[in-house]
């Protein structure tokens, strides 16, 4: 907070000339105006990040997280294809595992196997989406903001007016939904979607051995999503609940029948409450997170409809309760901040021979900004203890791990770097799954060096960053006796070298409106585990060395008109890297084009979309091909 006397001249002077025609006989006297206190968020430059809000987020041609966060320099969408396929994060080839996934500035978590499914979240009420490389720009976080390499913000929207919409779409593949949405001005919204899709969308797979042509079968998924969240002043509560039942169509395998087709089936409930307070003094701030979870997981895989597989009919159920209290003081040169976190997670599963297990995870933080004329300097400490409770538990594991942040800002040019050196404990999976699981793990660490520059004015933003990351004691799945028995071990060093540059503009003539943004990234990751090894030095696999992203969104008195272009390089499957194992570089556009009319003073808009409008047939996981050209048509009514 700052009191800024020039402020208070201004405001004086325009008081009394607001008032001269009425009190014309008073402007001799002396006028008095109390003190008048500005209180903003000052904006910090230490971290690279980029983010999707607004009219840019909503214009894409997306209907989830996964959706927009294709468009991210550096980021790469492991999609097992179709709608119903599993969608996770990659960031500079880290792992998914490496990525926090935050909704309302609180972590959504999977203890069993660390993945988060962003399919699942909605673009429909998000205010903004954001990616940050170690940590979003703010000084008052919780400890566990800090415990991941890279970091994903979802924001949803607090509703600024009272209003109602109702929405229905319908596409190909058999594509219906249905939404609908309340909101009662600053105070709360209710969010509803149900949809289904058939996903019997054709393919072709080819490959140096064959050429197959097909439909995909068993990628059907029907979902129903429930989300409320209320406001009052600096308390927020999100609660959430997620149910679907969807085919897992597997990989594309040339048979001599059908009857090798994947029937496996998975059914899913998501339920979360989560309750976050905040609030700033002059010279203090506070914030306090709550949060319970609950997740179920059933699968079923059945030799009567696929002759290839056993018999499998497991149930899964997890759940965390997580609590966080963070406080900071600030000066107008220096920002102490010290938080600490407490999350309980378990597991239990009717897998043969699994024990029940709970884990206690804390997480302390010290962290101190320094800011003087341009200079910003961020020292950050994370303490961490993990301890698991079960038969056979892994021994308790204790870590201090340190951040290194400085920038330098002046005018529309920022020059910033950072070092941050971080870990991910083994999942309850690696550690404990039935013949598979290994007590006697490590930690996986990573460690990041960037050094990038930021131009940003009032409308043009261009960012590069040049980047190195290295990954200890990576974390891998391997067969021991039969290609039925695998274990997890801790195997590998990757190093990675690469450069991002991201270029955006925004602007506004009249009733015409531009935007674009571009990205590319330039990466090359390689593994250095063991000099003797044939694969030493090779890419390690999807990880593309040239990848890159185009939107340009225009709108004009009502009319709305995005397209958007994706790029991905060769990259390959296998860590042999041998020729077959290549999977050839894809590209993808997409157009949307609405029209809001008004009709007795409430609003109608029509959208159409057109997604891989050059039918281009490829895969972002091998054997997993993506759908071809696809329509969408959308009516959505708001009062």
């Amino acid at each position: 907070m700052r009191t800024f006397s020039k402020l208070h001249i201004c405001v004086a002077l325009a008081s009394i000339a607001a008032t001269a025609g009425a009190q014309t006989s008073r402007l001799d006297s002396v006028q008095t105006l109390g003190d008048v206190s500005v209180v903003g968020v000052k904006p910090h430059y230490l971290t690279p990040s980029q983010t999707l809000r607004g009219d840019m987020l909503r214009s894409l041609s997306a209907t989830s997280v996964a959706d927009a966060l294709k468009y991210f320099s550096g980021v790469q969408i492991k999609d097992y294809g179709g709608l119903g396929g599993l969608k996770t994060v990659n960031v500079r080839s880290l792992g998914s595992q490496h990525v926090g996934v935050y909704l309302d500035g609180i972590r959504i978590t999977n203890a069993q196997n660390g993945q988060i499914d962003l399919g699942r979240y909605s673009l429909s009420n998000m205010e903004s989406v954001s990616l940050y490389n170690a940590n979003r720009n703010e000084r008052l976080q919780s400890a566990s903001e800090y415990a991941s390499a890279a970091t994903v913000y979802m924001q949803t929207k607090r509703p600024t007016e009272t209003t109602y919409t109702m929405e229905y779409g319908c596409g190909s593949f058999g594509l219906n939904k249905l939404k609908g949405y309340f909101a009662l001005k600053n105070l709360l919204f209710v969010d509803a979607e149900y949809q289904h899709s058939d996903g019997d969308y054709a393919f072709r797979f080819r490959s140096e051995q064959e050429d197959t042509v097909g439909t995909r079968h068993n990628s059907d998924i029907t979902f129903y999503r429930l989300e409320a969240a209320g406001f009052y002043k600096g308390l927020s509560t999100h609660v959430y609940y997620y149910n679907s039942e969807r085919g897992l169509p597997g990989p594309v395998i040339r048979r001599l029948s059908d009857q090798w087709d994947s029937t496996d089936r998975q059914w899913d409930q998501n339920f979360f409450i989560q309750s976050s307070y905040k609030h700033s003094w002059e010279h203090f701030g506070l914030k306090t997170n709550l949060k319970y979870s609950y997740d179920y997981l059933h699968y079923l895989q059945d030799p009567r409809t696929n002759a290839a597989t056993m018999y499998c009919n497991n149930h899964y159920t997890q759940q965390d309760l997580y609590g966080s209290v963070a406080a900071a003081w600030n000066t107008r040169y220096v920002s102490l901040t010290a938080s600490t976190d407490l999350r309980w997670s378990d597991l239990n599963a009717d897998v043969y021979k699994f024990a029940y297990v709970y884990r206690l995870d804390s997480k302390s933080l010290l962290s101190a900004i320094a800011s003087y004329r341009g200079f910003e300097a961020n020292i950050a400490l994370l303490y961490t203890h993990i301890s698991d409770h079960t038969r056979g538990a892994a021994s308790p594991l204790s870590r201090l791990t340190p951040m290194y942040l400085a920038s330098w800002h002046r005018g529309p040019l920022t020059v910033r770097a950072f070092h941050k050196r971080i870990f991910r404990a083994p999942t309850l999976n690696d550690l404990y799954y039935t013949l598979v699981g290994n007590a006697q793990l490590r930690p996986e660490y990573t460690s990041q060096w960037d050094l990038g520059v930021d131009y940003k004015d009032r409308h043009l933003h261009l960012a590069v960053d040049l980047y190195t990351s290295r990954i200890e004691d990576k974390i891998v799945a391997i067969p021991m006796k039969c290609q039925f028995r695998w274990s997890m071990v801790n195997f590998g060093l990757v190093r990675s070298l690469g450069i991002s540059t991201t270029a955006g503009y925004d602007r506004t003539w009249g009733k015409f409106s531009l935007s674009a943004n571009a990205n590319y990234t330039c990466q090359r990751d390689r593994d250095f585990s063991s000099p003797s090894d044939p694969e030493y030095k090779n890419t390690i696999p999807y990880s593309p060395l040239h990848s890159a992203s185009l939107i340009v969104s225009l709108g004009y008195d009502g009319w709305s008109a995005c397209t958007s272009w994706l790029y991905t390089g060769d990259r390959f499957a296998l860590i042999s890297n041998n020729k077959e194992d290549m999977l050839g570089a894809w590209q993808t556009v997409d157009l949307k084009l609405s029209k809001t009319f008004t009709v007795s003073r409430h609003s109608l808009q029509t959208t159409i979309e057109c997604n891989n409008l050059t039918d281009s047939r490829h895969e972002v996981v091998k054997r997993y091909p993506m759908p071809g050209r696809n329509w969408k048509l959308t009516l959505q009514w708001r009062m």
